[in-house]
């Protein structure tokens, strides 16, 4: 019989592309429209995604010890339900505190068990000695959609509204998504009589049990992890959520056809940062599996820092798209370093429940960002705020640089 582990991965990727898509890549795109349809504020709306990072993370807290326990697709279906429930709900909403609630709810839950959280455990369960790479081409989906929705997306606002886009959102998640993942995942290679990464015998593990979640408290490495992409979390959420108005504020605001659709310079710019994130997740996966997991992290750190500050400074348009690229390779890689960060920690076994309580150290951390720069922009300080995104993902570095398992 054919390997099965890589089916798991192009299903992952499939369902990181969506729902991330939906929930962040494509929000800022509707920005003018919520303020001119809600009365909201640009601090409002970045805080509807505040909310959802700091809601999806205290769910995920109790997702990922589901996922430890449970059948994987179980947890995938229902998530796909209440997903789609939220989108549906978005299309109806008459108030920003409507879409605040919605973000902080029904977004929050059904995301990340439909999503990153479940995936990861999904592919962890399948690889091992791959597991970087594998979790890095998983990921793909999460930047590749911010590489093609915003393209595709943005002129359909304008087609057939905000509203209908959201309706549109919702019924592929209930129409193809969660009959993928009905006939596609398989929770274990062993149901189907195979082994990770392929292999004819059955891997050793350090960890075979399923740890107390207490005791995940007691290992310094997982402070270690925790904090460096708590910071790294934080400058890459205030950076790239604000990224299209940073580059109307640069000026760049031509608009551009490509086989017949309008193209603006504020979502190109978008878009190449994301296809930076696309490249990262495959090579930061690869170094992973090859070297000391601190060594990639800081290099990824050291990227992100290096695109916000050029992005941040530079009015020269291809420059300005080049450290965006440069930014998106950095934090491209930020989800699937911390995921196999922590499975190299902890083995796959516990890497839903890890995964999930380190948001009590990630949660209060991750959404300043999102909320301070918001908030700068409305006081005009946006530059400074984003300069000080760039130095904070530099303390990342120096956290990260202590990721030394062994």
């Amino acid at each position: 019989m054919k390997f099965k582990g890589w089916q798991m991965v192009y299903t992952g990727m499939m369902m990181e592309f969506s729902v991330i898509g939906f929930i962040f890549y494509c929000f800022p795109l509707m920005f003018n429209a919520l303020e001119r349809d809600l009365g909201a504020s640009q601090s409002q709306l970045s805080g509807a995604l505040s909310i959802w990072f700091v809601s999806s993370a205290i769910a995920s807290i109790f997702l990922g010890r589901l996922l430890d326990k449970f059948s994987i697709k179980k947890i995938m279906m229902i998530g796909g339900v209440i997903f789609s429930l939220g989108l549906f709900s978005i299309s109806f909403v008459q108030s920003s505190f409507s879409l605040l609630l919605i973000y902080g709810t029904l977004l929050a839950v059904g995301g990340p068990a439909l999503g990153n959280l479940s995936v990861t455990k999904l592919v962890a369960n399948w690889f091992e000695k791959n597991a970087g790479m594998a979790l890095g081409i998983a990921a793909i989906g999460i930047s590749f959609s911010g590489v093609v929705l915003p393209l595709l997306v943005d002129p359909l606002i304008d087609l057939i509204g905000w509203r209908s886009v959201y309706i549109v959102f919702g019924l592929i998640v209930i129409f193809l998504l969660i009959p993928l993942v009905r006939y596609l995942v398989i929770d274990t290679p062993e149901e189907v009589g195979q082994f990770k990464d392929n292999l004819i015998e059955k891997p050793s593990e350090e960890f075979q049990d399923l740890m107390e979640i207490k005791d995940f408290f007691k290992h310094n490495i997982f402070w270690i992890i925790s904090l460096a992409f708590a910071f790294q979390f934080l400058a890459m959420g205030g950076v790239l959520l604000h990224l299209p108005l940073h580059s109307e504020s640069q000026g760049f605001l031509e608009t551009w056809t490509v086989l017949g659709l309008p193209i603006k310079q504020t979502v190109l710019a978008y878009s190449i940062a994301a296809l930076g994130g696309v490249v990262g997740k495959v090579f930061f996966g690869y170094l992973m599996d090859r070297l000391s997991a601190n060594i990639p992290v800081m290099i990824m750190m050291a990227m992100q820092s290096i695109g916000i500050f050029g992005l941040t400074l530079i009015d020269n348009y291809l420059l300005f798209t080049l450290f965006c690229f440069i930014f998106g390779l950095g934090f491209g890689g930020a989800m699937v370093l911390m995921s196999a960060s922590f499975l190299k920690a902890f083995g796959s076994q516990n890497l839903g429940s890890v995964r999930g309580i380190s948001a009590l150290i990630i949660v209060p951390v991750q959404p300043v960002g999102m909320i301070l720069v918001g908030t700068a922009f409305d006081f005009n300080l946006y530059i400074e705020s984003f300069l000080l995104m760039g130095a904070i993902t530099l303390i990342g570095l120096l956290i990260g640089s202590r990721i030394i398992i062994r």
